[in-house]
């Protein structure tokens, strides 16, 4: 895409022409599952060809690599004993430059395959990059909590906060010369609240934040991915099914391939052998999200002991079989899990507070006069992601008008990495 359009893109908003956007599917649901094909994915090499040093750490520089933070000094349940101290991923440029904070989505890790990429797409361009778990991802709800209850985004944006305070320290002031915070699904509406609490505290001054496919409402998006699951399957037996045949079609495709290769590539591969339906992607993303609570549910309870899966008192050691729990957890709905448990827990702390406001302080619109006045921070999503809503859509527009880039087709997330997406959000932050 010539520079002329990109920075049309960003500096005059819009919404991306269809005959000028070449994204190769128009299933928001494939496009959800199968993301961006390898030949159709921004080349990183474009903007500095790979070199021996950003493959050999030399004093923890340019190679990314995991580090630890010991946030609490707190009793952790045995079967969680790997997860006492907070995760996050680093890569670092030499001398000064500027530090992006990059939060991954819904129960995805620091090490996730989004934020590996624009972790290395960051760090050629030039910045200093640290990569966070999602505050609903369980070594955070474990190691990095406050509460251990997490899906609350008050408290969720201040643990986040907090981390990224400590994480600074580590690094020392004196490297960084700005910073910048980006992060996608979840991790982008949480980025919008921490831009928000960033300019009451000022302890960042984040000169830009991007948004790349934000939930407006925590609860309305869970509840349209819950949807996807209930309207398309009759019980949890047909759900476990269909997704038992998808494997297993798939496996067999892969078994007669004359190659062995894994990853993104693999499931490309796959799918053209033996394409899905659009029901079957739509099972697929129900069942990966209920996956995703699951364990984040079953995190909670043990570190808690709240009673809600494991019974109270009981201590799950690792010698345990997790199974009865697992089947335990994929039953529960987003729904459920606010009014059973989430909604208790914090009206046991504040009596006062009711099941809408809290619903209502999980929302882009409990801090949009602040968005609207941010001309720091800007979104990117699609027109077709099947989180969002048309009211959600258009409580975009309006509060972010010209800040707002929205493309046509891309489904939730599945063209981060496509090469007009990326060059995009590159633009964006070396402008």
């Amino acid at each position: 895409m010539p520079s002329a359009v990109l920075l049309c893109l960003l500096l005059l908003c819009s919404v991306a022409p269809a005959e000028g956007y070449d994204y190769p599917f128009s299933d928001p649901y494939a496009a959800t599952v199968l993301g961006t094909p390898p030949e159709d994915q921004f080349d990183i090499d474009s903007i500095r060809p790979n070199t021996l040093w950003d493959v050999i750490p030399v004093h923890k520089l340019h190679a990314p690599h995991t580090e630890e933070l010991l946030l609490h000094e707190r009793p952790i349940p045995e079967i969680l004993w790997y997860d006492d101290a907070m995760q996050y991923s680093i890569a670092l440029v030499p001398g000064k430059a500027p530090l992006l904070f990059f939060v991954a989505g819904t129960g995805a890790s620091h090490q996730s395959s989004t934020c590996r990429f624009f972790q290395e797409v960051f760090q050629r361009a030039g910045f200093h990059v640290v990569t966070l778990s999602s505050p609903t991802h369980p070594n955070f709800v474990v190691s990095a909590s406050t509460t251990q209850v997490p899906g609350y985004i008050p408290h969720d944006v201040n643990d986040l906060y907090r981390s990224m305070e400590a994480i600074v320290e580590r690094i020392g002031r004196e490297r960084i010369s700005a910073y910048h915070l980006a992060g996608y699904s979840l991790g982008g509406t949480q980025a919008a609240f921490l831009a928000e609490l960033d300019a009451r505290t000022g302890h960042f001054g984040f000169q830009r934040v991007l948004l790349l496919n934000p939930a407006v409402s925590l609860m309305a998006s869970a509840l349209r991915l819950d949807q996807l699951l209930s309207r398309n399957v009759a019980s949890r037996a047909e759900a476990a099914h269909v997704v038992a045949q998808i494997i297993s079609d798939l496996s067999a495709a892969y078994r007669a391939s004359d190659q062995v290769r894994f990853g993104d590539e693999l499931l490309f591969d796959l799918n053209r052998k033996r394409p899905l339906t659009s029901k079957e992607f739509q099972v697929l993303i129900g069942v990966a999200f209920r996956l995703s609570l699951a364990s984040m549910v079953f995190a909670s309870d043990v570190c808690t002991g709240a009673g809600y899966l494991v019974p109270r008192g009981h201590e799950v050691t690792t010698s345990e079989p997790l199974e009865p729990y697992l089947q335990a957890a994929v039953g529960i709905r987003f729904e459920d899990y606010i009014s059973e448990y989430l909604l208790p827990f914090l009206q046991f702390q504040d009596p006062t507070l009711t099941r809408e406001q809290a619903i209502a302080a999980c929302s882009l619109e409990a801090i949009a006069p602040f968005l609207r006045r941010a001309t720091h921070v800007a979104v990117m999503t699609n027109a077709d992601d099947p989180i969002l809503s048309p009211e959600n859509l258009e409580f975009l527009k309006q509060t972010f008008t010209n800040r707002l880039i929205l493309y046509p087709v891309g489904g939730h997330c599945g063209n981060l990495r496509y090469r007009d997406n990326v060059a995009a959000i590159l633009h964006f932050f070396t402008r």
